[in-house]
């Protein structure tokens, strides 16, 4: 099936080997558990029968080709770390559908919406299984790659994000029954967020074998694209460029109080008057539309938007900037650049 949303410095024939073997991975295995993962990867119906879903994004699979083609490695070699990579984001997806009781995704009924809860999160923990398999699949590979510290590095890198992702959901639904989030807290969550973004960009250079400090600039450039991807996502589910593009999952999360940066920074720095209501919203079990309108309004008073807008731009730029002391020929460097800004802005 051919693949859409390609990054920078891919070819349509590197999405298309890439999507082609996600699928063959998931494909492999024939309990109806995996019809479910292959139902929320995009490639068949709730029946099991094929069908192509809305598109969408392949970002984390795509970072690590790409990271991998500038660090001079190769698809071969780095396709079982772009599976894993691409694996562990949907993993966590199927959670937080379960966790915010979202109904649909990409235009289609949830897993858990589909099957209920407990199979959502059987398929789910499936997914992440699926993930590390691939990444011992190494093994079997030619020269460097199969390395068993080379693999012992991938697995590692790989579960220490998802940690720190968890970490970042936990204090994200913590921060929910609190009026009083910080700037900083803000800026915390996101980093955690970002961690999955930073260890994508570093398989990239450990399949191709790259030295510790490409695979140190590797995780900046990837961790910098991350975080400002989360806070740009906090900012489209408050200011959606249309009607069109708003995101009914991310608008879910504001009517379950989730704090932003924009909502951080008007808590911190506006009047009294402006705290105070701003209390009084955040107080309530759940917001309905109007609570969040009243929000929006308040934050274009206070600059907030502005303020977020500034620190996304700046964390993309930090992320350009990592790539500096890599050595990569700039051909690579600019695909790299362009790719950061295309994850960020397509958040």
């Amino acid at each position: 099936m051919p693949s859409t949303g390609i990054l920078p410095g891919l070819t349509v024939d590197d999405a298309d080997q890439f999507e082609s073997a996600l699928q063959s991975f998931i494909d492999s295995r024939e309990l109806p558990l995996y019809k479910m993962m292959a139902y929320h990867l995009g490639w068949m119906d709730q029946n099991g029968e094929p069908e192509r879903s809305a598109l969408q994004d392949r970002s984390h699979g795509h970072l690590v080709l790409a990271a991998s083609k500038a660090a001079g490695g190769d698809n071969a070699s780095a396709m079982p770390y772009a599976i894993a990579a691409e694996l562990v984001h949907n993993f966590m997806l199927v959670h937080e559908d379960v966790q915010n009781a979202n109904t649909e995704r990409n235009h289609r009924p949830t897993i858990w919406w589909s099957w209920g809860p407990a199979q959502a999160i059987n398929a789910g923990d499936g997914i992440h299984a699926m993930a590390r398999i691939s990444i011992f699949e190494q093994r079997n590979a030619d020269g460097p790659a199969s390395d068993p510290r080379q693999i012992s590095m991938a697995i590692e890198t790989l579960d220490n994000a998802t940690l720190k992702v968890c970490e970042g959901e936990y204090l994200d639904i913590s921060f929910q029954e609190r009026a009083n989030v910080g700037v900083e807290e803000i800026f915390s969550v996101a980093r955690k967020h970002g961690a999955l973004f930073g260890a994508t960009a570093r398989l990239g250079g450990i399949a191709a074998a790259a030295d510790s400090s490409v695979l140190d600039a590797l995780t900046r450039y990837g961790t910098a694209t991350g975080t400002a991807r989360s806070l740009n996502i906090d900012l489209k589910a408050l200011w959606p460029d249309s009607d069109s593009e708003r995101d009914d999952v991310q608008r879910g999360r504001l009517q379950s109080k989730k704090k932003s940066l924009a909502t951080a920074h008007a808590i911190e720095n506006g009047t009294p008057t402006t705290r105070r209501r701003l209390g009084e919203i955040f107080m309530k079990r759940v917001l309905d539309p109007a609570d969040i309108d009243e929000i929006t309004s308040i934050l274009d008073e206070t600059g907030s938007k502005s303020f977020a807008e500034n620190h996304v731009a700046a964390l993309t730029e930090e992320a350009i900037s990592a790539l500096e002391p890599t050595g990569f020929p700039t051909r690579h460097k600019t695909t790299l650049a362009e790719a950061a800004r295309l994850i960020v802005s397509s958040a």
